[in-house]
């Protein structure tokens, strides 16, 4: 979860910074990073909530992700990087 928790920072740090968001590289190495996140540890992690597999603290951390997600679909959207294919609401 840190490691999609940490892209997630560095999704807003890029959204954020206008020069760094023009930045065709620097957005297109972000994308393959965070495509692979979601693409695996993201789906995963859902495989391990949907199995209830996961601690009750692990769920409540996981739930907080996903509402993380949600509230960056704006930056998402704005640097045109995948989306989240997990459910973000229960």
């Amino acid at each position: 979860m840190e490691m999609i928790t940490s892209g997630v920072e560095a999704l807003r740090d890029l959204a954020s910074d206008t020069e760094k968001a023009q930045d065709g590289a620097r957005v297109y190495d972000f994308s393959i990073r965070w495509g692979v996140l979601l693409s695996g540890r993201l789906k995963r992690l859902e495989h391990y909530y949907q199995a209830e597999a996961l601690t009750d603290d692990q769920v409540q951390r996981y739930r907080e992700l996903r509402h993380k997600l949600k509230d960056a679909a704006p930056q998402i959207e704005r640097l045109g990087v995948a989306e989240a294919t997990v459910p973000l609401e229960d």
